[in-house]
């Protein structure tokens, strides 16, 4: 059935919830973390592409542009990286983008929906409210079977903990608490709990301090999680590591990104970390917990 009429709005609302799934499911394959902020900007980027298609160009243009576009848009949901690890993120987006597009298809030979197409990146359709709910869930459902399989940059279990900061390092012995999401609200940084005493040789007399006097000052760069406990909602002070290296039996890992949060509930060596923390593959030898 020949395409009679496109509607823009229709275009742009499509493609941005497609290409932010798509984005979504990049970021659970590839093990690293994904903002909510940063991938609605990127998704907005490839809707914005997505009128290209109201314009006569020829295959060979539109091939050319759909990969710059994919590039930009992963260096604005992700950054910048090195280029290998940039090329492994294209590929899995690309293989993200089809297994999408292949599930919209399967859906539509059963829905038929009207003006059905997807061209270079590109999706259209007049579709029902369930069948854009049912193409998404059934995307997101096999990305988190496939990354369970392959289980990239999840924490599970004990490790070994090295936490760098002001040129000192302290290491402990951690676990992974798999009920705990804490996370910066504004940024959606993941937060690790460690009490005040676990970091009393990296941390300077003045800012641990502060942070015992629980002042809310905002010196020395420290911010403020909200976190609920057994006791009711309480506010615990944070502050961001120069670096920390994580070792448990699967091998040595970085977090993508990490706040180390102060609390008194904590033992003292100790640090707990959540499901939310995304890790990635560091190669480095550790020594013994002190």
């Amino acid at each position: 059935m020949p395409l009679k009429v496109i509607y823009a709005d229709i275009l742009l609302t499509i493609n941005l919830a497609v290409d932010y799934l798509v984005l979504f499911g990049t970021a659970r394959l590839a093990g690293i973390r994904f903002s909510r902020i940063k991938g609605l900007l990127a998704a907005m980027t490839g809707a914005v592409y997505s009128l290209i298609i109201l314009f006569n160009f020829s295959g060979g243009v539109l091939s050319v542009t759909e990969l710059a576009v994919s590039t930009l848009m992963l260096i604005i949901a992700f950054g910048k990286r090195k280029a290998g690890e940039f090329f492994r993120l294209l590929l899995i987006f690309y293989i993200c983008g089809m297994l999408f597009s292949g599930f919209m298809m399967l859906i539509n030979s059963v829905i038929h929906a009207e003006n059905f197409f997807i061209k270079s990146g590109i999706v259209y359709f007049e579709f029902s409210a369930i069948g854009i709910v049912a193409s998404g869930t059934a995307a997101f459902v096999i990305t988190e079977i496939l990354r369970r399989i392959f289980r990239r940059g999840e924490p599970d279990g004990k490790f070994i903990a090295r936490i760098f900061y002001s040129g000192e390092h302290a290491v402990l012995k951690g676990f992974t608490d798999t009920g705990n999401f804490l996370s910066d609200p504004f940024t959606g940084t993941p937060v690790a709990v460690v009490s005040a005493e676990s970091t009393e040789r990296i941390l300077p007399e003045e800012m641990l301090s502060a942070i015992r006097k629980n002042t809310l000052s905002t010196d020395f760069g420290l911010r403020y999680i909200p976190c609920k406990t057994v006791s009711g909602s309480v506010l615990i002070p944070a502050f961001r590591p120069e670096k920390v290296i994580i070792e448990n039996e699967n091998g040595t890992f970085e977090p993508e990104d990490i706040l180390i949060g102060i609390s008194k509930n904590v033992p003292e060596n100790t640090m707990i970390i959540g499901k939310n923390l995304v890790l990635k593959e560091k190669h480095s030898v550790f020594s013994e917990v002190q």
